[in-house]
C-alpha cells in the first residue's frame, strides 16, 4: 500500500542523475567501493549479498553500465550530447521497482553497478528482515549424550526466517511533538513482493543524489565552512570531471521546482521524508545527545568515527540537504534533524542566537564544558609577577593556572596599563571591560608606580560602554603599597635572595635592601643596588622565582598572609565560581548581576 505522502521513484530517476551530472559533488559508488562504505557504517554486506538482494528486486543500484559500453568508451559525466547511452542499453537504468534487466553474476565483471551512499538508510532495513541473529548456545547447551540433528535444526531456522519475512513489516513513523503527532504507515507488506514495490525509502535515497550538487555541502559542513569542492574520479566504466564543472554556474541554472515536479513532490511529502531520516539516524545514533558539538567538529574528524555513529552522520547529512531543499522550496525553515523527536523548548532568543553561529558555538562548548576561555585573566605588570603567581598555584594549590580556568596577562609595564597622555587609562579599562562583558573576571595587579594610583581611583568611576553597571569593582583592581618584592618579602629574605644571584659577586645586608625600600623609587633602587656590587644588571624574573621559592618552603601560615597569597585565593575563587553561561538567557542575566562590577 502506498501512502499520499509517500514518495515514488519517478520514471528513469537513475537516467536523470547521470544525465544531470547529480554525481560530481557526491559521486556514485561502484560495487566494491559501496560494500567498503557500507561495511564502515556497520552494514555487513558483499559484493554478492548485494547481487542477491538484487535480483530478488528488493535493493537495486542507481545504474548499471553494461559490456556493450566497452567498445564505446568511457561514460563521461557531465554529460556531452544525447542520452543514447542509455537509449542504446550501454547503460541501465536500475531504479524501476518493476526492473525486469537481467542481473549477473556477482563473478561476473564484464558490467559494473553504481550505488548512492544515500541508499544504507533503505538497505538497512532490507538487511533487517533477511538477517536474523543465531544463538549457538541453544544448541551447545544441551544434554552432551543427545545427538543434534544440524539439518533439522537449520531448517527450523529457516523457517523462522521466512515466518519473520512474511510477516506484516510495518514501521511508525512519529512527527515531532512541536508540529503535532501524526502516525505514519512507511511500509506495509505481508511477503517479500511487499519489500519489491515498497517505494518510499528508495524515493528518498534517489532524490538525495538528486540534488546532491546543490545541497551536499550542507551535509559536508562544521556549521562556519562548506566543501563546495567537486570530485574527479573514473574506473574502467565511467569518468567523472569534477574539476571541469563550473559550480556557481550551475548553481544559477539550478532549478529547484523541476525537481519538485519531477518527483512530484509538496510539502508534506518533502517534510516527512526529511523526518523519516532525521528519526532513523537519532534512534540508531549512539552519541546522539552530543549532537550539538558534534556538528561544530571538523567533517575530517567525523569522518572516523565507526559503525552505528558514522551511519549516522550520512543520514544526518541527508537531512540536512532535504532541509535546505526544503527551505529553497517554501520558505520555511525545519527543525534541525536531532530535534524532530520528543520535545525541544528554546525560546525564540535562543534561537535567533542560532543565526550567530560562532556565539552558538560558544554557548554549546560551555555547556559541554569544552570551553577554553578564561574564566579571570590576571592582569599583572611584568614577567615576575607571572612566574610568581604560575608557582605558587602549581606548588601550593597543585596545579597550573590554566587547570584553573586563569589566564595570566603581562602587560610589560605600568605604562601599558595607564596608556598615554591621549588616552590615559582608557586601554586597560576598556580591556577589563571587554573581559567582564564576555564572561571573564579579570584582575589588574600594579606596582605603585607613576599613574597607577590615579588608575585605580579612574577604575572606580568609569562606566561600562556594554552594561548598565561600572567597569569593574574596587577589589579588583590592586596596587602594590611599593612594588610585588618590597609589598610581599621582608629585607632579609630579598637580601638573602640577592646573595643567591650575586654568587660570588658580592653580598647583601638586610639594611642595604631597607635603604633602597624607603626610596622614592623603591624598585630602581633595588637595581640600581645590585649593578653597582655585581657590575651586572638583576634578573628580576629570577629574583621573583627564589623569593617565591623561599616563601613557599616556610611554614604555610608565614605565607598566607601575604598580599600575592590573598590575591592568588581571590583569583582562584572567582574562577571557580564563575560558570560560563550556556543560553542568551543566562548571560544576561550574568550581566545584569554586579559580580563584574559595581551597579550604578
Amino acid at each position: 500500500m502506498v501512502l499520499e505522502t509517500d514518495l515514488a521513484i519517478p520514471e528513469g530517476a537513475g537516467k536523470a542523475i547521470v544525465e544531470t551530472g547529480a554525481m560530481i559533488a557526491c559521486p556514485l559508488l561502484c560495487t566494491d567501493q559501496f560494500v567498503a562504505y557500507c561495511r564502515k557504517r556497520g552494514l555487513r554486506v558483499t559484493r554478492e549479498r548485494l547481487v542477491r538482494l538484487e535480483r530478488l528486486r528488493v535493493f537495486a543500484p542507481v545504474f548499471r553500465v553494461g559490456a556493450a559500453a566497452e567498445k564505446q568508451g568511457l561514460l563521461k559525466v557531465p554529460r556531452e550530447g544525447g542520452d543514447c547511452w542509455f537509449a542504446k542499453g550501454w547503460a541501465q537504468d536500475t531504479t524501476a521497482v518493476s526492473g525486469t534487466y537481467p542481473v549477473p553474476e556477482f563473478t561476473d565483471l564484464s558490467s559494473e553497478a553504481y550505488y548512492s551512499i544515500f541508499q544504507i538508510h533503505h538497505l538497512d532495513r532490507v538487511l533487517s528482515v533477511f538477517t536474523r541473529p543465531l544463538e549457538l548456545d541453544f544448541y551447545v547447551n544441551g544434554d552432551d549424550s543427545t545427538p543434534i540433528d544440524w539439518t533439522k535444526a537449520g531448517a527450523r531456522w529457516i523457517k523462522a526466517l521466512v515466518t519473520t519475512v512474511l510477516r506484516r513489516w510495518q514501521l511508525v513513523q512519529f512527527c515531532s511533538q512541536r508540529i503535532a503527532t501524526v502516525q505514519r504507515l512507511l511500509v506495509a507488506t505481508d511477503s517479500v513482493e511487499g519489500l519489491r514495490t515498497a517505494q518510499h525509502s528508495r524515493a528518498v535515497a534517489l532524490l538525495c543524489q538528486h540534488v546532491s550538487n546543490r545541497y551536499y555541502p550542507y551535509a559536508r559542513s562544521d556549521m562556519r565552512t562548506f566543501r563546495h569542492g567537486a570530485t574527479s574520479y573514473s574506473d574502467k566504466w565511467i569518468t567523472v570531471d569534477g574539476h571541469g564543472w563550473d559550480r556557481k554556474s550551475a548553481m544559477r541554472q539550478w532549478d529547484a521546482r523541476e525537481v519538485e515536479e519531477f518527483y512530484e513532490l509538496t510539502p508534506e511529502k518533502l517534510r516527512l521524508a526529511f523526518e523519516g531520516l532525521a528519526i532513523a539516524q537519532a534512534r540508531r545514533d549512539p552519541i546522539k545527545h552530543w549532537y550539538e558539538l558534534v556538528q561544530f567538529t571538523s567533517v575530517g574528524e567525523r569522518d572516523r568515527l565507526q559503525d552505528e555513529a558514522l551511519k549516522a552522520e550520512t543520514l544526518r547529512g541527508a537531512a540536512y540537504m532535504l532541509r535546505a531543499f526544503y527551505k529553497e522550496l517554501y520558505g520555511v525553515e525545519l527543525q534541525h534533524p536531532n530535534e524532530v523527536t520528543g520535545l525541544v523548548q528554546r525560546s525564540q532568543q535562543e534561537l535567533d542566537v542560532r543565526r550567530d553561529v560562532r556565539r552558538h558555538l560558544e554557548f554549546v562548548a560551555n555547556r559541554f564544558g569544552v570551553n577554553p576561555q578564561p574564566r579571570l585573566s590576571l592582569i599583572v605588570e611584568g614577567r615576575s609577577e607571572e612566574v610568581a603567581v604560575t608557582r605558587i598555584f602549581e606548588k601550593r594549590l597543585g596545579a597550573h593556572p590554566g587547570v584553573f580556568g586563569i589566564e595570566i596577562v603581562d602587560v610589560s609595564g605600568v605604562n601599558n596599563a595607564t596608556g598615554g597622555r591621549g588616552g590615559r587609562y582608557a586601554a586597560i579599562m576598556r580591556l577589563i571591560d571587554y573581559l567582564h562583558h564576555h564572561q571573564t573576571f579579570a584582575i589588574l595587579v600594579l606596582d605603585n608606580e607613576r599613574d597607577a594610583k590615579k588608575l585605580k581611583a579612574r577604575a572606580e568611576q568609569m562606566k561600562s560602554i556594554h552594561n548598565s553597571r561600572f567597569v569593574t569593582r574596587p577589589e579588583y583592581v590592586n596596587i602594590w603599597e611599593m612594588t610585588f618584592e618590597f609589598d610581599n618579602f621582608s629585607d632579609s629574605e630579598i637580601s638573602a635572595a640577592l646573595d643567591d644571584l650575586a654568587d660570588e659577586a658580592g653580598k647583601f645586608a638586610p639594611a642595604e635592601v631597607s635603604v633602597a625600600r624607603k626610596d622614592e623609587t623603591p624598585g630602581a633602587a633595588l637595581k640600581s643596588l645590585f649593578r653597582d656590587r655585581t657590575a651586572s644588571g638583576l634578573d628580576k624574573v629570577r629574583l621573583s622565582e627564589l623569593l617565591t621559592d623561599n616563601m613557599l618552603s616556610a611554614e604555610p601560615c608565614d605565607a598566607g598572609n601575604r598580599p600575592i597569597m590573598r590575591i592568588v585565593k581571590q583569583a582562584a575563587k572567582l574562577a571557580a565560581l564563575n560558570h560560563l553561561p550556556t543560553t542568551k538567557d543566562a548571560s544576561d542575566k550574568n550581566q545584569g548581576s554586579s559580580y563584574f562590577g559595581t551597579a550604578l
